[in-house]
């Protein structure tokens, strides 16, 4: 598993946000969609997160506090984590307000801004999320093992599956874990049911797969001897 450049991922994810933005301000035209910048502000706290925990499992010694350190990020990594494919869902509000964008029976142009700029930042917080998911798993894989590894992204997947269900249907942000868990604790029969847990299975194979293709990107692409001469192609 190669070593994702924490550093230089930031900076590009920066950078792909900055032009989200830009974008976003320069087709805005109903203030109904300023919460898409409010969730692509969410989507950067697991990156955070994990580059934290990274930089931090650098320079503590190791023993007790490193192990506490890393399992709280770790912690709240997981808590935060859906928030980055979670805004793929925000695609729906393109139906919902299906009236805003068509006139004397066609689509106007207006629907096709709005469904690329919504696709880019979905694009940018997929990234964001998935990036992170691959830091977290490489701090896994050098402590467990690949096996354990890839354990714990399927095991992810499907929590990831379930925080979109709990954000989407039932209206549950990161944070009422600490600050309403009595209520999310009463939601958990509620929410599991037949649709929900099918709904929650494909999100997680969704999250599963994605991943995945992020992770052959990131380690097989090419083959080994060709690493050292990106302009050569094997066939």
């Amino acid at each position: 598993m190669k070593k994702l450049h924490s550093g230089k991922f930031v900076l590009s994810m920066g950078l792909l946000s900055l032009i989200c933005t830009l974008l976003y301000y320069a087709f805005r035209n109903k203030t109904y969609f300023d919460f898409l910048l409010w969730n692509l502000f969410l989507a950067w706290i697991p990156l955070l997160l994990a580059v934290a925990s990274t930089w931090l499992g650098k320079r503590l010694a190791s023993g007790w506090v490193r192990s506490a350190v890393a399992a709280a990020l770790g912690a709240a990594w997981l808590l935060f984590f859906p928030n980055a494919p979670y805004i793929v869902t925000d695609l729906i509000h393109l139906t919902l307000q299906k009236a805003w964008y068509v006139e004397a029976g066609r689509w106007t142009f207006r629907y096709w801004y709005d469904l690329l700029v919504m696709l880019l930042i979905s694009w940018n917080g997929c990234l964001l999320g998935f990036g992170s998911a691959y830091l977290v798993q490489y701090q896994v894989m050098r402590r467990f093992g690949s096996g354990v590894s890839w354990l714990f992204v399927v095991v992810v997947s499907m929590l990831g599956g379930y925080g979109i269900l709990l954000g989407r249907e039932y209206r549950l942000n990161s944070w009422d874990a600490l600050t309403d868990a009595k209520a999310l604790v009463s939601l958990i029969g509620e929410s599991l049911n037949g649709p929900s847990v099918l709904f929650c299975l494909l999100f997680g194979l969704v999250i599963l797969l994605v991943h995945a293709t992020f992770y052959f990107v990131m380690n097989g692409g090419w083959h080994a001897e060709d690493r050292d001469y990106p302009s050569t192609y094997r066939l």
